[in-house]
């Protein structure tokens, strides 16, 4: 969940399942429409817009806006935004993925310069922006959503050079939720400081992520000093490097 809120903060589109890179050199053809699978590449009229693309037994490569893109058969199918297959105002499909052919191809492919067209073996006609591919394409995804990454290890801890954020501005502002989210995808850990130290301050600061989740002990609960629970994280002992609720169907991490 806390993917989708920095995804609606950064103003970034969530990345649909179902497509993956794939690498091909570009041998370039004369514009029309195919009926067969074959390994050559066709460009669009006007070859001008560098849109070019090539079945494959299971999937289909497009080349648009300096992008190589892969789809399979399935996805496009599964994704297809006609009326018939796609509620456009609840955004939910209507169509039964369980219903399409894993072995499905389309009989015909045509693109213009804004559009691609597939023909599929029952005369469905499925229609992609070419546009909507590259945002919604993987290889369009990385090239937007592909965050850097620092390792923090000891000696970056011990000199503080992971930011924290205020407890204020964490709450109610979205630039200091953002900045806490950004931290967490940079160093795979996040701050926030001047924190009241009570139980229900601590619920408040965590819904502000995502949700807290039901477990055997309640939703939050303290951690004292008690051996009469019988767990040594309930003791004044040192707790050497561990995985928390194993037994759980969704252990921690």
């Amino acid at each position: 969940m806390w993917c989708r809120r920095l995804a609606y903060l950064l103003k970034v589109p969530c990345q649909p399942s179902g497509s993956a890179g794939h690498r091909s050199p570009w041998l370039p053809h004369d514009s029309r429409t195919v009926f067969t699978a074959t390994a050559r590449w066709h460009h669009t009229v006007p070859e001008s817009l560098k849109c070019a693309w090539q079945l494959h037994g299971d999937h289909l490569e497009l080349r648009y806006a300096n992008t190589l893109m892969r789809f399979d058969f399935v996805w496009l199918r599964d994704h297809c935004r006609s009326a018939s297959c796609y509620n456009a105002k609840t955004n939910q499909r209507s169509l039964d993925t369980a219903s399409v052919d894993l072995g499905i191809k389309p009989k015909a492919v045509r693109v213009d310069e804004t559009t691609l067209f597939l023909t599929w073996p029952d005369g469905h006609v499925t229609r992609y922006g070419l546009e909507w591919l590259v945002k919604n394409s993987y290889e369009g995804q990385k090239q937007r959503v592909m965050h850097p990454r620092i390792l923090w290890n000891a000696e970056i801890y011990r000199q503080a050079q992971v930011p924290s954020v205020d407890c204020r501005s964490f709450l109610e502002t979205d630039e200091g939720l953002k900045e806490f989210l950004q931290n967490f995808l940079l160093y795979g850990i996040a701050f926030v400081e001047n924190v009241t130290p009570t139980k229900e301050d601590t619920e408040i600061l965590a819904e502000r992520v995502s949700l807290i989740r039901e477990t055997i002990y309640g939703r939050m609960w303290y951690f004292t000093s008690d051996f009469s629970r019988g767990d040594t994280a309930y003791t004044k002992l040192a707790l050497d490097r561990h995985t928390d609720t194993t037994y759980f169907q969704e252990p921690c991490g």
